[in-house]
């Protein structure tokens, strides 16, 4: 599980695993905006050398609070903002140098957004078995997902080479198990199109991605999510910021 630490004065990057979400008791578990406290210690070097894994005590879990999205997510951008690197080639290339494993940025342009046949999990899951922090405790118990959310972008690097990935937010697998229930086979694409990609892509939301890489891959980077405030947010934080 990926996340933003707040402990250590200004917010830093933070992995958490083995996080089985679903064998946490109910008053521990925690949405994806939740701030939780818990006791965590860095893992053996030789399960996990990125520097941003840590092993948490799930009996020490507490939920705390919560940030809110009022404001055109301007809360949820304060803790995002200091993470910001410049684009995912940067991030590749801070991996090389430093060990990043995680990352945030805003690409300069999302140039196709596709729907297409997710690979069977005998084929997918294999890829992922040495990844055991973010998906393979949640794909277990649920429903496999036929389909994959692609993003194709482009970032804000005159020599991007551009980049293609899926979306491994846990987040899309329910949207599609709630939107096949609703709207059928006939409708689920739209209503995932229009949730994932017109209203969160929308020319009034600044969009981000967070990526993380794989640790048997340190040079393979998924997409984990989709954060997407207000474009007026970011602008006035960011001119506030040069005092323009």
């Amino acid at each position: 599980m990926a996340g933003i630490r707040l402990d250590q004065g200004e917010p830093q990057h933070v992995r958490l695993f083995p996080v089985p979400f679903r064998l946490l008791s109910e008053e521990a578990q925690f949405s994806k905006y939740s701030i939780i406290e818990v006791d965590v210690e860095p893992h053996r070097l030789e399960r996990d050398s990125r520097p941003e894994s840590l092993r948490p005590y799930l009996d020490t879990l507490e939920i705390v609070g919560e940030v809110p999205p009022d404001g055109g997510w301007r809360k949820r951008y304060r803790h995002v903002e200091p993470l910001l690197a410049p684009s995912l080639c940067a991030i590749k290339r801070d991996q090389q140098k430093r060990g990043t494993s995680l990352g945030v940025f805003r690409p300069a342009e999302i140039t196709r957004f596709r729907l297409e046949a997710a690979e069977p999990w005998s084929v997918s899951k294999a890829a992922l078995a040495d990844q055991l922090d973010l998906f393979e405790q949640e794909l277990n118990p649920l429903e496999w997902v036929p389909l994959d959310l692609r993003y194709s972008f482009r970032c804000a690097e005159d020599d991007c080479p551009t980049h293609d990935m899926g979306l491994k937010d846990w987040e899309a697998g329910q949207s599609y198990r709630k939107f096949l229930r609703k709207y059928g086979e006939r409708g689920v694409r739209h209503a995932l199109r229009e949730r994932w990609y017109t209203r969160m892509c929308a020319p009034s939301r600044a969009v981000h991605f967070f990526v993380g890489n794989i640790a048997a891959h340190p040079k393979t980077f998924m997409l984990l999510a989709v954060f997407y405030p207000e474009r007026k947010v970011v602008e006035y934080m960011q001119d506030s910021l040069f005092g323009e």
